[in-house]
């Protein structure tokens, strides 16, 4: 098979957020993915898979036949770091790290199978309440299993750090626009900038993750569960929590102080910082969000988090 065409949420971020720059990375795509091939003795072995934003991923199969699955990304900030924190996991927990082409942004990873999402609901019955606790009990233990001490081998990228989060909201609040004011309001920039300096001084540092979702937790046959994308920071524990608790409280069946202690329970971490971390995200969210019915969304849902 063929060279796929890109996924249409790719294309759309890709220009959206890099504009000429994601352009030259789409035009050369086929051209790196044919190389790659090449270089790792792959064969295309399926449509790529869709619904990312900053990766062409396809599956493929390796000179032995056995399955693989190659993901070349754009590579940012954000997710600059992901080929150092496989490596570091080395399959515990996370897919397993193969090959890395650091000049193509490229990965040969393992391919979870089947693969389908913790979010789905064909896994413990349709959405209950109770099939919810599972989900975040998986994710979880999978998230805390994964936080360990940074080690970056030679030619693998060193971590961003967390704390250059919290610099770039403190200048965001101290000095926002009149927008961000009407959108997150003056009571919430103060404590949002209470918030940055309290956790400026993490008690540990380690492999912590930005990203930390359901849908970024796969099914597979080498462990039932198993992380995939993940976005590596030099960060505390409670870091991690900060966007599962934003995505499970805004989401979720889930919320408030029920919630908070089964989140921090599972992470094992300090619950105060988890909600520091997690209203972080929250009124990153509201300043970004230019859809006033869910920006009003998002605002209960914060409420209840801070009432917890």
């Amino acid at each position: 098979m063929r060279f796929g065409v890109v996924p249409s949420s790719v294309r759309r971020d890709v220009l959206g957020w890099h504009g000429e720059a994601g352009q030259a990375w789409l035009d050369a795509l086929p051209q790196t993915v044919w190389g790659l091939t090449r270089q790792w003795s792959l064969r295309i072995d399926g449509a790529p898979f869709g619904g990312g934003s900053h990766s062409y991923v396809v599956p493929v199969r390796r000179g032995d036949g056995g399955r693989a699955v190659l993901k070349v990304v754009y590579v940012d900030e954000e997710n600059r770091a992901e080929p150092t924190a496989l490596r570091a996991y080395d399959g515990d927990g996370a897919v397993r790290l193969y090959e890395y082409d650091r000049e193509a942004g490229a990965m040969l990873m393992e391919h979870a199978v089947p693969g389908n999402r913790l979010k789905s609901t064909r896994f413990f019955g349709h959405r209950t309440p109770e099939s919810a606790w599972k989900r975040i009990g998986i994710a979880c233990g999978l998230y805390r299993r994964l936080w360990r001490p940074i080690d970056v081998p030679e030619g693998f990228p060193e971590l961003p750090a967390a704390t250059e989060m919290l610099d770039g909201w403190r200048a965001a609040f101290a000095d926002a626009s009149a927008e961000t004011r009407r959108r997150v309001g003056e009571e919430r920039l103060r404590r949002g900038l209470e918030l940055c300096d309290a956790l400026a001084d993490p008690p540990e540092l380690g492999i912590g993750n930005r990203d930390t979702h359901l849908s970024n937790i796969v099914s597979a046959e080498r462990e039932p569960w198993l992380v995939i994308d993940p976005k590596p920071y030099a960060a505390e524990r409670a870091f991690d929590g900060g966007y599962f608790l934003f995505m499970q409280q805004l989401h979720g069946p889930h919320g408030g102080a029920g919630l908070l202690r089964a989140v921090a329970e599972g992470l094992g971490v300090d619950a105060e910082r988890l909600r520091s971390w997690a209203l972080l995200r929250f009124m990153d969210h509201l300043e970004e969000t230019e859809n006033d019915k869910h920006r009003a969304a998002v605002a209960e849902a914060m409420e209840e988090l801070e009432r917890a």
